[in-house]
């Protein structure tokens, strides 16, 4: 009796836990992106964030984006004040100006990089050196990478109301604490 109290629960965990498996293809494995990779794709993508040198900047963003490459970031829409949902660059030369256009972003500390589902890489972040440097700005960007090893898309998302304060913009608090 206890015998079969205890395996009737563990018959139905493991049909649950293979039918979630079974989701998941497995047959190009050897394919996937490995953790050195991911590591380096990271690092190279920062390095254009960080664009000391514009030059070399450009050419690892020519290297390591593809042609049609999108970004797309609620975080930064919100702080442009835009709507909502739709892309933030559309088209790599488009990115690369914009980012080589702006401040380089100073204080890179990578917290993880993980890699998911074979072609996505998940960069988590913070940047210690935005603005007046006194709110702490964490992220998370999502890659998407071609079979060519390029970055197709980046869903990026992060504290904008740190890297609103930490810039200047002014946050006005709702005087009544109902929701309305």
């Amino acid at each position: 009796m206890k015998f079969s109290s205890i395996i009737a629960p563990l018959a139905l965990a493991s049909s649950v836990t293979a039918t979630a498996i079974r989701n998941r293809d497995w047959s190009d494995w050897q394919n996937c992106l490995s953790q050195t990779q991911a590591e380096t794709i990271v690092n190279q993508y920062a390095s254009i964030l960080t664009h000391s040198d514009p030059t070399t900047a450009n050419a690892t963003a020519q290297a390591l984006l593809d042609v049609n490459y999108t970004e797309i970031s609620d975080s930064i829409l919100s702080l442009e004040g835009q709507p909502l949902g739709t892309a933030t660059f559309v088209g790599k030369d488009t990115y690369i100006t914009g980012v080589l256009e702006s401040p380089p972003v100073t204080g890179i500390n990578t917290l993880e990089i993980d890699v998911a589902n074979c072609n996505k890489i998940l960069w988590y972040w913070k940047f210690t050196g935005i603005g007046s440097e006194e709110y702490e700005i964490k992220g998370f960007n999502l890659f998407t990478i071609t079979p060519a090893g390029q970055i197709n898309q980046t869903n990026l998302e992060f504290n904008s109301i740190a890297w609103a304060l930490d810039t200047g913009y002014q946050v006005i608090f709702p005087t009544s604490t109902t929701v309305t």
